[in-house]
């Protein structure tokens, strides 16, 4: 379930990320515009994010926090359903006031643990977003830098291009030049403190 929601808020940060790193170079004069059409360059953005040595870096960060968070719920759940076992087993040795103060005091703890889970969860999110934010401020001057190399005017996102283009595909040169820029990068969850909310 977390991987799932995860993927589809990844899936819509990238997007963002994809539609805000989609340069467009103005043409210098419109006597230029007539002469030559404009040069289109393609890269996958994709690709940059999850291939590159830093996108591969901070999944496989995010995997880990992921799956110890999994973990720390799991041994947690399953040490609060031992314990309501146990107060099932003695409940002949409590009064009701007190097997009912008990059970309010594990659906409490319960709810309690689900909540902490949640925020912890949505923090590695956050955290993940955070990491493709900075890895996209690296990427966007070498997106530039190979616009004015092959005197390009536009790029574009493989994933827009219906057909055609593949002799213009900036992609291998783009990761290239990111994997010498940033190869590893720190993913840190967000909580409510270091957020500011």
């Amino acid at each position: 379930m977390y991987f799932y929601k995860a993927a589809k808020q990844f899936a819509a940060a990238f997007t963002l990320v994809s539609a805000v790193l989609v340069m467009q170079v103005a043409t210098t004069t419109s006597a230029q515009a007539e002469k030559a059409p404009t040069v289109i360059l393609i890269v996958d953005m994709a690709g940059l994010f999850t291939t590159s040595e830093v996108g591969q870096d901070v999944s496989r960060q995010v995997q880990e926090l992921a799956a110890a968070l999994q973990q720390e719920d799991l041994t947690t759940r399953q040490a609060l359903a031992a314990e309501a076992e146990s107060i099932a087993q003695q409940r002949a040795n409590f009064t009701p006031d007190e097997l009912q103060a008990k059970a309010a005091d594990l659906q409490l703890r319960q709810q309690t643990h689900v909540q902490k889970i949640a925020v912890r969860q949505q923090g590695i999110q956050l955290g993940h977003a955070q990491a493709n934010n900075q890895i996209a401020e690296v990427i966007k001057p070498i997106f530039g830098e190979l616009l004015l190399k092959h005197n390009a005017g536009l790029l574009i996102d493989q994933a827009n291009v219906l057909a055609g283009g593949l002799d213009l595909n900036i992609t291998a040169e783009a990761m290239a030049l990111l994997n010498q820029r940033l190869s590893k990068l720190t993913v840190t969850p967000v909580t409510p403190e270091t957020s500011g909310q």
